[in-house]
């Protein structure tokens, strides 16, 4: 009897989830053939990738291979091009080479995720750094011992300020984890610069809404502002990023930050995979819109 061929697009919390339901049944009368691809051949624990950007931890410690854990699942490592729900087939492309890859499917799981979201203001999608890979935190973290080598040959007080100021758009979750690991790291390591003193760093998270981490609600938000505060970091609430050009973070209410570095936790979208499928779809509102 031919079995059903069930395909995960995906390899992120849920998709992996889904993908180890069949193998923890695999004693019983399984009949499903269970395909997993994903862009990435790991699981990454994003919660924590302010910590690797940190240098808190490497980036061995928050990874796990998806064919160690999947042992009943066929795993395909290849980015998803496009969905045709009609013909019930899924294109990709795969490997160095870039081969061209085709899967059948009777049932499909869409878990591919989100992707950053630069709401097509000015200068941002080309100077931002982001924070949703293993790269971007790894990236970070080189950038910010980069910029301190590079302040060390400047001799102009505001040039120094202006790379020691990290920005971060977004005081969600992300926004706020990675402001606070990144201000501890840079006021941290700053004092083995005997060129440099922890009065030329600036760190800012700038944030749309009335309080930091909406998702936990007011009073959570308000600890974690006063905690950050106490850190030196500033908080700046009510208004949004609105162009960056590299070197000057230009904010909604007209105000402007020198800055080298400007971090983007400011909003994501679905994959474009998802986009010209023929369902109905949902938007959720976010605060950075």
């Amino acid at each position: 009897m031919k079995k059903t061929s069930v395909v995960i697009l995906g390899g992120g919390f849920a998709g992996l989830s889904a993908a180890m339901y069949p193998g923890q049944n695999a004693g019983s009368s399984c009949r499903a053939e269970v395909t997993l691809i994903s862009r990435e051949n790991f699981i990454l624990f994003t919660p924590m990738l302010h910590e690797v950007a940190a240098g808190d931890l490497y980036p061995g410690d928050i990874v796990n291979p998806l064919r160690r854990i999947l042992h009943h699942v066929k795993f395909v490592q290849a980015e998803v091009q496009a969905i045709d729900l009609s013909a019930r087939r899924v294109r990709c492309v795969g490997g160095v080479a870039k081969l061209e890859l085709d899967f059948e499917f009777d049932h499909l799981l869409l878990t591919l995720g989100s992707e950053t979201n630069f709401f097509d203001l000015p200068g941002v999608s080309e100077w931002a750094v982001t924070m949703k890979s293993m790269f971007d935190a790894a990236m970070l973290r080189n950038r910010v011992l980069a910029l301190l080598e590079e302040a060390t040959l400047q001799s102009d007080s505001d040039a120094r300020r202006r790379i020691l100021t990290f920005v971060t758009a977004g005081g969600g979750f992300a926004g706020a984890e990675t402001t606070g690991a990144i201000n501890d790291f840079v006021r941290d390591v700053v004092r083995y610069y005997p060129d440099l003193s922890e009065e030329l760093v600036r760190v800012v998270v700038i944030h749309p809404g009335d309080f930091l981490l909406p998702e936990l609600g007011q009073e959570l938000g308000d600890y974690a502002e006063r905690k950050l505060r106490e850190r030196k970091v500033e908080v700046i609430k009510g208004v949004r990023v609105a162009n960056y050009d590299g070197s000057l973070v230009t904010l909604t209410d007209g105000k402007s930050i020198p800055a080298s570095t400007l971090i983007w936790t400011a909003g994501v979208k679905p994959s474009p995979v998802i986009a010209p499928l023929p369902c109905q779809k949902e938007t959720w509102p976010t605060l950075s819109k």
